[in-house]
């Protein structure tokens, strides 16, 4: 009878014995300065400075921090589009180095925007289920939405 213990190798002596494995990233084989040269940053409000002139102003609910230039998408506003409107509720105001806060509301500040354009949020499913009861009802949604440029912030 021959013994099957003899025919099994033992599994340290099944691989291949050799020196200490190296990995080679090739991104830190290549030039370290080329690539910092190639990445750019992304602009966000911690590493760029603030505007010279900024409001924060109340408009569909929320509080938005508004520049002269810029686009803005808020809830449905009732203007049409290519109308000029004026916001009143601004909370605080800052022109070149002087910040002024309202308390609550700025009453000789305004806010002037042109509406641009009236569209659709992205859909949001709202599924209502009631388990063992055989209730199911699946409905979308998609909000109203205003896009306005602002065009003056006045003092």
């Amino acid at each position: 009878r021959v013994s099957q213990a003899s025919s099994v190798r033992p599994f340290a002596a099944a691989r291949p014995v050799a020196g200490p494995m190296r990995v080679v990233c090739q991104a830190a084989a290549a030039d370290p300065n080329a690539a910092a040269k190639t990445k750019k940053l992304h602009p966000s409000t911690l590493n760029v400075a603030p505007p010279s002139t900024y409001a924060v102003i109340e408009v569909g609910g929320t509080q938005l921090f508004v520049e002269p230039g810029k686009w803005y998408t808020v809830n449905r506003l009732k203007a049409d589009v290519g109308s000029k409107i004026k916001f009143g509720r601004v909370l605080a105001l800052k022109n070149a180095d002087k910040l002024t806060v309202g308390t609550p509301y700025l009453d000789s500040v305004n806010v002037e925007a042109e509406i641009v354009q009236e569209l659709r949020g992205p859909k949001v499913i709202v599924y209502k289920m009631k388990p063992k009861k055989h209730y199911r009802r699946k409905q979308g949604h998609r909000q109203d939405l205003t896009k306005f440029k602002v065009t003056s912030i006045t003092a």
